[in-house]
């Protein structure tokens, strides 16, 4: 998948390897204080947007972007790729 930024108005690349096609999977922020208590349950989630080139994981909270299939984006649309 490809992800689109709604504030910069610009597609992602990886901040490491300039890639431009991304997993996803949830992940936990925990906290000091809920491991302590054993609540890890109850912590905020984000989002890992992971890099399929690199496996670098960029962290996003919120709705500030969205995930496009690579099919639906048109190559011009994309920042370029120093590795392509």
């Amino acid at each position: 998948m490809h992800v689109f930024i709604r504030p910069a108005q610009r597609f992602l690349s990886c901040h490491v390897c300039e890639g431009l096609l991304f997993d996803r999977r949830e992940v936990k922020m925990t906290t000091t204080g809920m491991t302590f208590f054993d609540l890890d349950w109850l912590n905020a989630s984000a989002t890992g947007v992971i890099c399929v080139r690199c496996g670098f994981v960029h962290t996003f909270m919120g709705s500030a972007f969205q995930f496009v299939p690579p099919e639906e984006v048109r190559p011009e649309d994309l920042p370029a790729d120093p590795l392509a």
